[in-house]
């Protein structure tokens, strides 16, 4: 079979990790591939604990000054108690977690053949499939889960002439009831916790259902409908059992009670059984061919638009190794740059089957989650986690997959708005750390600052609203959805800003997200601050975007100019003793230097304010901030590491991060400084967190293109190890399509098509080509052996 664009194995999944992921942005499921018993882990974007509540804290507004001055007088250990006991969100929910839906489950009667077994997933076709045994007794199974249908498909094949005997049940860790009925249905409805205590206190239980008023948490059903060529049928004691097939097919649907963000799940909201039932009946009269093909067709139609080979292609010994043992060669040293072919389109399809126009964003964990009490609730971090999983959306060409994240910062906002009022007398919206489906904005009552206080994520959530512009250059996109919510989160920072000694415009109090300090001559650690270069940056680059939009709107220049006014006035980042790019308002000792978390360099990435060329003194301190911090780290980390030595020419140092990224983390816990990946390719923080896919994704595309500045840049880093390759349909700012082939180390042809007229610069390897762009036609540029670049004309 053909292996590239595959992840394949000689085994069964003996635990979840290990599983492969299948999804339509909405509907998620893990297949497992048991040759006995096959479970499909099942998962439903809207499942989540909780309903909507109010949370934000007055008393937050009244601490503000003293909190301030506390701070103004280096009392940071002081500063921090009182935001932790004054500060954070009042008493009630707090964040709540995505939640399992349940788990599909096929028993196989007799004693089957287990040779020649093989299990793998086609990031082609996304579609995954099952084979084992020889001759007659061989038994093959293909699933997937259509977008274009809203339906998963499982269809059982075998050549045996006895047929297959399978019973097929469903069941789930939340409450719920599961009919089966004689026409080949099986029906699950059931209840969301009213919360889920992941930090429990002992003093209550950790899973809590709504014992008193039933109907204000979700509500949710799955229907599967068995379909079966020859053979009998039997339902009973809530399962379905098909005796005597030859061929089986499952039809699978879901849906939950939720109606909207800030409307209560319960009784009032939609009825997922009636929408499960309304969905079957518009695929059961397809076939399974039809079926399929309406898939691949709106797969495809994302997917196939980039191509990417790294390398030579593949040596025969790799191409015939499963994904895992390849994984294990890299980490014995062996050279597989395909590989990491792989890792990126695998982050691609991630994207594709969690992230669609109409679905929730992708969370920590995407769409996949097998756990109640799951960690770190499976929900929304502001602080990275969100933002990575779309750093490869518009690169990788998969801007529509965008756009469930640009829903999620207009529902934030409005939540935002009322954090900003009622907690911080602004103006504006903010958003904090942590948020769920309900769009919380706060984390309850306690917490470490450290990581429950932070409000700066709107500034940078409206970087992806920019970014989106930048690459398609939608001008209604930029009035109608990005500048209200670029405009009002800018108005949160002009009130939040206050004047230090010095008169210049800083951020009080303010944090580095999860990381602390050691205070100068005191024997502990502090998390507040003031002025963060963080907070710091995000509001210069905030700003800037006001300024940028306005002028392209012709629009509020009396708002941009204040905007203007206010960044003129921030203070400068600043370099340490260590040739460092300094994290905090002072020259402080980190309290771990390996800190995972690398946000002093948001200028650098994901932001652009600084630039080799334009910075070269802070990016150099940057280069020293990264050395210090080290090539390991979370899974997640290292994604970032990747795109951050990408930005500095690196290749070399950011090949090394991603092949320390190629490391099967096999053990259970967690883990804060080390991680890498499952044997399923999932990143491992430990534990299972996305972000890092999608992360390293984005680092390879930023490592063969970039266009941050006023070019098109090629292969601006390209590591010796991948001296030969060929990408095509990457895309830059500005609204290019890019393709790039490459042999000994050196460009040799690239083709860049605009969507609109105009000039560009073109340049790799410090060979520059001014070219004047038609709209959608093609310029193919050739380079000499020197690096000369020139316009291919003609054939």
């Amino acid at each position: 079979m053909a292996k590239r664009n595959k992840l394949w194995y000689k085994q069964p999944a003996k635990k979840w990790e290990e599983a492969l992921p299948l999804g339509n942005g909405r509907m998620g499921a893990m297949i497992f591939g048991g040759v006995r018993r096959e479970r499909l882990q099942l998962n439903e974007d809207t499942l989540w604990a909780g309903y909507p509540v109010q949370e934000d804290n007055p008393a937050a507004a009244a601490s503000l000054p003293e909190a301030r001055l506390l701070l103004a007088e280096g009392r940071y250990a002081e500063a921090q108690q009182l935001v932790e006991r004054s500060m954070l969100g009042s008493p009630g929910q707090g964040v709540q977690p995505y939640q399992p839906l349940g788990d599909l489950f096929l028993d196989f009667a007799g004693e089957p053949d287990e040779r020649d077994y093989v299990r793998s997933l086609d990031l082609n076709t996304a579609a995954a499939c099952i084979e084992f045994g020889a001759g007659e007794r061989r038994q093959r199974r293909t699933a997937f889960i259509s977008a274009a249908d809203q339906v998963m498909l499982v269809r059982i094949e075998s050549a045996d002439p006895a047929g297959l005997e399978v019973a097929v049940s469903i069941g789930s860790e939340l409450r719920h009831g599961v009919q089966a009925a004689s026409d080949g249905t099986l029906l699950l409805t059931g209840e969301c916790p009213l919360r889920v205590q992941n930090h429990n206190n002992g003093q209550e239980p950790a899973v809590i259902y709504d014992e008193e008023r039933p109907g204000r948490p979700m509500r949710f059903a799955a229907l599967v409908r068995v379909f079966h060529e020859g053979g009998v049928l039997h339902a009973e004691d809530g399962r379905l059992t098909v005796s005597g097939a030859k061929e089986i097919t499952l039809l699978y649907t879901s849906a939950t009670s939720f109606d909207g963000p800030g409307r209560a799940p319960g009784l009032s909201g939609r009825d997922p059984e009636a929408v499960c039932r309304s969905v079957m009946r518009g695929a059961e009269g397809k076939s399974f061919d039809e079926l399929l093909a309406a898939h691949a067709r709106d797969y495809q139609a994302l997917f196939e638009r980039v191509e990417l080979r790294l390398g030579a292609p593949q040596r025969a010994d790799n191409a015939n190794l499963p994904t895992d043992e390849r994984l294990r060669r890299i980490m014995d040293g062996a050279q597989d740059p395909d590989m990491l072919s792989l890792i990126f389109q695998y982050g691609r399809y991630l994207l594709i089957s969690s992230s669609r126009p109409g679905t929730q964003a992708a969370n920590l964990q995407g769409i996949w989650n097998d756990k109640v009490q799951p960690p770190w609730n499976c929900d929304y971090h502001f602080n990275i986690n969100l933002q990575m999983n779309y750093w490869l959306a518009e690169t990788c060409h998969l801007s529509e997959c965008h756009e469930p994240l640009f829903d999620l910062i207009g529902q934030q906002a409005v939540t935002g708005a009322e954090t900003a009022r009622i907690q911080y007398g602004c103006r504006g919206w903010t958003a904090h750390t942590m948020s769920d489906l309900w769009r919380t904005n706060n984390v309850g009552p306690s917490g470490d600052a450290q990581w429950a206080y932070w409000p700066m994520a709107g500034a940078w959530l409206c970087r992806h609203l920019w970014e989106h512009y930048l690459f398609a250059k939608d001008i209604d996109f930029l009035k109608q959805r990005a500048w209200p919510l670029i405009r009002e989160a800018a108005r949160f920072l002009l009130d939040w800003l206050v004047a230090d000694e010095a008169g210049r415009l800083i951020t009080s109090p303010s944090t580095s997200p999860e990381n602390s300090f050691i205070v100068p001559g005191a024997d502990r650690y502090s998390s507040v601050s003031r002025a963060t270069a963080m907070d710091i940056t995000l509001c210069r680059e905030l700003f800037g975007i006001v300024i940028e939009a306005s002028g392209e709107l012709g629009a509020e220049e009396a708002f941009a100019e204040t905007c203007r006014e206010a960044r003129s006035k921030l203070p400068p980042l600043q370099i340490g003793a260590k040739g460092q790019l300094m994290e905090w308002d002072r020259d402080v000792a980190d309290a771990d230097p390996k800190h995972r978390h690398l946000s002093h360099l948001y200028g650098l990435y994901p932001g652009s304010e600084l630039t080799v060329t334009g910075t070269p003194e802070y990016t150099q301190a940057a280069r020293r901030s990264l050395e210090i911090r080290g090539n390991e780290g979370t899974g997640w980390s290292m994604g970032w590491k990747v795109a951050l030595w990408a930005r500095l020419g690196d290749g070399e140092q950011a090949v090394q991060v991603l092949n320390n990224f190629l490391s099967i983390v096999d053990g259970e816990g967690f883990d804060y400084h080390r991680g890498g990946m499952y044997p399923n390719l999932l990143c491992a923080h430990p534990p299972f967190q996305i972000d890092g896919n999608f992360g390293s994704a984005a680092g390879i595309a930023e490592m063969l293109l970039q266009s941050h500045e006023q070019d098109i840049h090629l292969l601006p880093a390209l590591p010796a190890e991948w001296a030969e390759g060929r990408v095509s349909g990457l895309r830059a700012r500005g609204g290019y399509t890019v393709s790039i082939v490459w042999a000994g180390g050196r460009l040799t042809e690239a083709s860049v098509t605009a969507d609109f007229a105009g000039k560009r610069k073109v340049r790799c390897r410090g060979h520059m080509l001014d070219i004047d762009f038609s709209a959608g036609v093609p310029v193919a540029i050739l380079a000499s052996a020197e690096g000369n670049l020139k316009i291919r004309h003609g054939e």
